[in-house]
């Protein structure tokens, strides 16, 4: 069965302009598990329509780490948000960074000098290349 969880808009920027998206999030049980589905859309001056899909997401920080991180990639840069809750909408907050497995930057692998390599001598240049 699929039910509604929730709504929140989240303002975000890109190329100077301000977008706000409006986000319903979808609750699905199945087998006694539950998971959150969120879809939304909007169009900028390079694409005509770009979608946001998050599927599957365990629960509601998951889903709006999902979104954020597909925000950033797309070149928006998440501003604030607020929720809807009893009817009302909330006040605006900061967008909280999630962290989390699988979307964290990578660490870049550690540098490793060693001390018999020998500097390249501008005679030898031309052979190398």
């Amino acid at each position: 069965m699929i039910t509604e969880h929730s709504r929140f808009q989240l303002e975000a920027s890109k190329l100077g302009r301000d977008l706000m998206f409006q986000v319903t999030v979808f609750e699905k049980e199945e087998r006694r598990r539950k998971k959150l589905f969120a879809e939304t859309q909007c169009s900028d001056p390079f694409h005509l329509v770009i979608q946001f899909i998050i599927r599957e997401a365990p629960d509601f920080d998951t889903l709006l780490q999902r979104f954020v991180a597909q925000l950033e990639h797309r070149g928006f840069v998440p501003q604030r948000m607020r929720m809807r809750t009893d009817g009302r909408w909330q006040e605006w907050l900061p967008v909280p960074y999630v962290t989390g497995a699988g979307l964290s930057p990578a660490n870049d692998p550690p540098v490793i000098e060693t001390a018999d390599q020998k500097p390249v001598s501008s005679k030898n240049k031309g052979a190398l290349g």
